[in-house]
């Protein structure tokens, strides 16, 4: 990724930025602040870095890489994204109209970031809503970006999604209500294989253009936190940050804490301290929860602060163990996987424990 940095700061007429997730751009960002002076020493000098991940296309990447010495002049007197409090893409582009980036579902958590650095008027257009089988919507609106139409030959029907979490009545297109739950069941015009997605969607409404349906992506279907007397769905976990501005509004992942009582871990890059809130909430949405918290055998939720950046160094470790890149991995709302969980808690900078008294 920080190859395409160098190639696109030596580029001061840039129009579009291309990312597949929001926080795939939060990455992009905060990588450039890190190798700030590396990457303008670069475009000053032609002298392309030679970075992990490289070996085999930089002979022919290096060769395209020239020397912009007026450039490099006039970023270092813009200087690096942590210099600038609100838009500083635009200073450095100031030809950019498009930053393209899925922001809808839990990529929209870190949406007020992209929006600081980008400012408040550059549009962003998520490409798709799709999975391996078959597209199922596209980007509706610029001011809207966590709501996609449907638009698409495939044949599209919604599972209704009950507050239990348990399957519903297949609906059509034409049957859903407004600000219910459902799950894409797609059949493909190809095979005629009919496909569960495994997400929730908030059906939206239908256009007032053209009648096509909106959907808002949500989460993912059937995950969740185990406890010994209560099972923790995403959506509870969602539900439990409710006024908790500093976990809402920036990535996190859950695990289970497991201690002598386990809990609902958290692990953050901000540093909250709301334990309190997340508990009672926990409580009001989760009945087995709430049942456990009275007899003292439910506690509240830890808080683990991890270094800055630690997320972004997640998705690359996990993307070059899988050969797929970091921009394709997504930080999940529960983690599960063990040597995940170890990596995480070596970004450890602090720790907050609290319990019920």
């Amino acid at each position: 990724m920080l190859t395409h940095a160098a190639f696109a700061l030596a580029e001061s007429s840039l129009t579009t930025l291309c990312m597949l997730w929001s926080t795939t751009f939060v990455d992009f960002i905060r990588w450039i602040d890190e190798e700030w002076e590396t990457l303008v020493t670069a475009i000053e000098t032609d002298k392309l870095p030679q970075l992990p991940g490289t070996e085999e296309v930089y002979s022919s990447v290096a060769t395209k890489f020239f020397a912009v010495p007026a450039r490099a002049e006039e970023l270092r007197k813009i200087g690096p994204p942590s210099h600038t409090a609100e838009g500083w893409t635009v200073k450095v582009w100031p030809k950019l109209e498009l930053l393209v980036a899925v922001c809808s579902g839990t990529f929209g958590r870190v949406y007020p970031q992209v929006r600081a650095y980008i400012g408040p008027d550059i549009p962003i257009r998520p490409v798709v809503y799709a999975c391996t089988e078959c597209a199922i919507a596209i980007s509706y609106d610029d001011r809207m970006p966590n709501v996609n139409q449907v638009l698409t030959e495939d044949y599209i029907e919604l599972l209704e999604v009950t507050p239990t979490n348990e399957d519903g009545e297949l609906k059509h297109l034409w049957q859903l209500l407004v600000g219910r739950l459902y799950e894409p069941v797609v059949t493909t015009r190809s095979g005629l294989w009919r496909y569960r997605m495994g997400d929730v969607v908030e059906f939206a409404g239908f256009s007032p253009a053209d009648g096509s349906p909106l959907l808002r992506p949500r989460e993912r279907r059937n995950q969740s936190l185990r406890l010994p007397l209560a099972l923790i769905s995403q959506t509870n976990i969602i539900d439990s940050i409710a006024g908790v501005g500093e976990i809402s509004q920036t990535e996190f992942t859950t695990w289970i804490d497991d201690r002598k009582v386990p809990t609902v871990g958290f692990l953050v890059e901000p540093a909250p301290g709301k334990g309190n809130t997340m508990m009672d909430n926990l409580i009001e949405g989760n009945e087995m929860f709430a049942m456990s918290a009275k007899k003292g055998q439910s506690v509240k939720p830890t808080i683990r602060v991890l270094a800055p950046g630690t997320f972004g160094e997640f998705r690359r470790w996990k993307g070059e163990l899988s050969g797929t890149g970091s921009s394709q991995v997504k930080l999940p709302l529960i983690m599960v996987d063990t040597k995940g969980q170890e990596f995480l808690l070596l970004g450890l900078s602090m720790r907050f424990t609290k319990h019920c008294r």
